[in-house]
């Protein structure tokens, strides 16, 4: 990775930009000796942010499948409950016939 410092930059804006435009490798943009800023060619830039969706997106549809895995353990491990019906219906008999 090639590095320059502001003053660098300045004086010679135009053949860094063409160096980063030929080489395609970022340049490190320094100011006091740390790095503050990249210059990057566009097309690699659009290939990184391309490549970042498409992470994003993988990830994304990881955790979906997690989440209906983890779902699918949980539907399994639910015991069966009875109908309630009867049980509503008994109560509310019982409870008819207490008045």
């Amino acid at each position: 990775m090639i590095m320059f410092n502001v003053t660098e930059i300045r004086q010679n804006v135009s053949k860094i930009i063409a160096q980063a435009i030929k080489t395609r490798e970022p340049i490190v943009l320094l100011q006091r000796s740390k790095p503050v800023a990249y210059i990057v060619e566009a097309g690699a830039f659009e290939e990184l942010q391309a490549k970042a969706r498409r992470v994003e997106q993988y990830e994304k549809n990881e955790m979906a499948k997690e989440t209906l895995q983890r779902l699918a353990r949980l539907r399994n491990e639910m015991k069966l409950q009875p109908d309630s019906t009867p049980l509503i219906r008994q109560l509310r008999e019982g409870d008819a016939r207490s008045e």
